[in-house]
């Protein structure tokens, strides 16, 4: 019994240690570091939505309407959504440096980079996407657009159902990503 005590004790003791060091905590990143890009851009959109107000939202939505039972089915196994995005008037303003914190918690154990999109001279900018998971769930993902002038980190938190989310369709406008390949001569 006392083996136990001491284990659960420094597991307890060693979480903050984690957050501390910037690791990442059931598919939740540390975007703080983000912040000091805020005085150099034009345009900053901070989001932060969890806990009560992510209860709130899916019971204000209708059971009655598909879109919105459909909303609310995926807002309930969530814990958080989290939005800093910053648009600059001119190019040069940030670097891979000013993303190297939040990289670096991607590449902690239980991310997984699903999908990453580099344009080279096209004006669409690069797209990555990664998928938190634990004990075959998925635990959080993150997305992350760079452009020139333009950088903007998405990290939900919590059950996320990927067959609940193909569900809406582009509902939510969620802007959907085109391709084009020009044809070989």
């Amino acid at each position: 019994m006392t083996l136990v005590v001491v284990a659960a004790a420094a597991l307890a003791a060693a979480a903050p240690a984690r957050a501390q060091a910037g690791q990442t905590s059931g598919g939740r990143l540390r975007l703080d570091d983000l912040d000091r890009l805020a005085p150099k851009a034009a345009e900053t959109v901070n989001i932060e939505i969890d806990g009560f107000l992510i209860k709130f939202a899916g019971s204000i939505l209708s059971e009655k309407d598909a879109e919105e039972q459909a909303v609310k089915e995926i807002v309930e196994g969530l814990k958080g959504i989290y939005i800093k995005s910053y648009e600059f008037k001119a190019e040069g303003q940030f670097s891979e440096a000013d993303l190297s914190e939040v990289r670096r918690q991607l590449l902690a154990p239980g991310w997984t980079r699903v999908m990453d999109v580099e344009s080279r001279g096209l004006d669409f900018g690069d797209a990555e996407f990664y998928m938190a998971s634990a004990g075959g769930r998925v635990e959080g993902l993150a997305l992350l657009f760079v452009r020139r002038r333009e950088l903007t980190v998405i990290n939900i938190v919590g059950a996320v159902d990927v067959d609940k989310l193909k569900k809406l369709k582009g509902a939510l406008n969620f802007p959907r990503i085109h391709i084009r390949r020009k044809k070989k001569d």
